[in-house]
């Protein structure tokens, strides 16, 4: 990760933890306060949570947000093998029906589904994988180990490519996906071994079925910690 980027994340950081905790603690509070004020304009006078009072609690939210998102952003940053994608483009697929599953339509559903036995026969060690689930882009399954953090495998479909309608064309990402939750955040240890040796095991599968693949490069693929532009998967 370049240092500019780095740094702009480490910024990101620090100034979200005000931000979310005042959208959190004050600007309800205020919309209540406002919306009491108005069924009962007798009310007004009154002043119903003082400042003082919600101040502590602002901050220590504060603080955990920020050091949270902070050291997320210090961990991802370790990431040299992010913004991997494998381009896929095959007939095996022509006639998957899971469209009809999907509510923007895509397939993807019978190739979510090879990939992951696939991957859960050759795994040495017990991984519990998730039924495919339908996305606005596609089809994805989540991979979780214990002790480590879950992955999750997206397969986009892109369509038929414009100068071969009897072709599917797919993009596969393995992402890793930190938590919400700031205080499980301070805790986040993203495996990065085992998306790289997932992302093998998608290598291995195109090779075995001959399906034609590519693996290109995307800043943007991984959501975290970067906010812009918007992710894909």
């Amino acid at each position: 990760m370049e240092r500019k980027q780095y740094l702009q994340n480490i910024l990101l950081g620090l100034l979200s933890g005000p931000l979310l905790a005042a959208l959190i603690l004050l600007v309800p509070m205020g919309i209540l306060t406002g919306l009491s004020v108005v069924l009962d304009p007798s009310l007004a006078m009154y002043e119903f949570v003082p400042e003082e009072v919600l101040l502590v609690p602002f901050i220590l939210l504060a603080v955990l947000i920020s050091a949270a998102n902070v050291r997320l952003a210090v961990v991802m940053s370790r990431d040299t093998k992010a913004g991997r994608i494998i381009k896929v483009r095959t007939d095996r697929y022509v006639d998957d029906p899971s469209g009809a599953q999907n509510i923007h339509g895509h397939r993807g559903r019978a190739f979510a589904d090879e990939l992951k036995h696939f991957i859960a026969r050759r795994e040495d060690k017990a991984v519990s994988l998730s039924k495919p689930i339908g996305e606005d882009y596609g089809w994805g399954f989540w991979l979780r180990e214990k002790a480590f953090s879950p992955v999750w495998v997206a397969i986009a479909h892109t369509g038929n490519p414009k100068d071969d309608e009897s072709v599917e064309e797919f993009i596969v990402a393995i992402t890793l996906e930190p938590p919400i939750l700031p205080w499980r955040r301070l805790r986040y240890k993203p495996d990065f071994a085992l998306r790289d040796e997932i992302e093998q095991r998608v290598t291995e599968f195109l090779a075995e079925k001959n399906i034609p693949f590519a693996i290109e490069w995307e800043d943007w693929v991984d959501p975290e910690p970067h906010p812009q532009p918007p992710p894909r998967f």
